[in-house]
């Protein structure tokens, strides 16, 4: 006899990342019946905390990792980036707990903090500096609605790694993660002055005209400011999931409205601390 299993009740994961060693990551998804919510991990009202604590928990138990060593921010759709330590880990995990701070990019070279950043059509971007011998891995996570290319957080996220761990940006893998498409996002003339101003000549890459507005790819955007940056393109995972189009299968604020649930983008470092040096 054979058991269907519904692969939407595991989290997302990019096959590139999924392959390097030491690295654990996933996003998670929206799940007709899990919880009360649809598999929520969003604590913001009117959400039920309670259910959304226990999704997280849920969902870091299919990925072996330790939801009271999740570490998340107060999202301001912007480009501030804070490092986690050791000493961090749980601000932000529970109900009642504080975040670490306000900002939309997490990174660390720890093992065992769960880095988390949440998302309903704004995209999730997951960074993974494989490492080499003492300098070891380093991961990240950022939250990129328009505003996140405009400000360019993938950029702020690789210079911070860079700093902070010596990371060299042509080593670094990235996901794009699940967001709202092009063919979904339509946004107006304040968005497009915006991006033309970061973006310059090559604002066009993201731009598709659509009457008097806009049609925005933040996939486009996202992957011109990593190219900048100097991340490979082969070394860019981009996912062609629309979450507005999916909306049975992922929260989408403009397919469902403000009050809906919001996925989770995990990233983790692997392994005994006592390997690391």
């Amino acid at each position: 006899m054979s058991t269907h299993v519904n692969t939407f009740a595991t989290p997302w994961q990019s096959e590139m990342l999924s392959a390097i060693p030491a690295v654990a990551h996933g996003i998670t998804r929206r799940v007709e019946g899990v919880g009360r919510a649809h598999g929520n991990v969003g604590f913001s009202a009117p959400r039920d905390r309670e259910d959304a604590w226990a999704m997280r928990q849920r969902w870091c138990s299919t990925l072996g990792l330790a939801p009271e060593r999740l570490v998340t921010l107060g999202q301001v759709h912007g480009r501030d980036v804070h490092v986690a330590s050791a000493v961090h880990a749980g601000r932000g995990a529970q109900p009642g707990s504080i975040p670490l701070g306000l900002g939309d990019a997490l990174v660390t070279n720890q093992i065992g903090l769960v880095l988390m950043t949440l998302h309903a059509d704004c995209q999730p971007i997951l960074f993974v500096d494989p490492g080499a011998g003492r300098r070891g891995p380093a991961v990240g996570v950022a939250h990129a609605g328009w505003r996140g290319p405009v400000a360019d957080v993938a950029g702020a996220t690789l210079a911070f790694m860079s700093t902070a761990f010596g990371t060299r940006t042509e080593d670094v893998h990235v996901c794009l993660g699940p967001a709202i498409g092009q063919c979904c996002y339509v946004v107006g003339d304040d968005v497009m002055s915006a991006w033309r101003e970061q973006a310059g000549i090559d604002a066009h890459v993201a731009i598709e005209p659509s009457g008097d507005r806009y049609r925005f790819s933040l996939n486009a955007a996202n992957s011109l400011l990593l190219e900048r940056a100097g991340v490979r393109p082969a070394n860019v995972d981009v996912s062609a999931i629309c979450t507005r189009c999916h909306s049975g299968h992922w929260f989408s604020h403009r397919g469902q409205g403000p009050h809906t649930g919001r996925f989770g983008a995990m990233v983790a470092i692997l392994g005994e601390p006592a390997e690391r040096w």
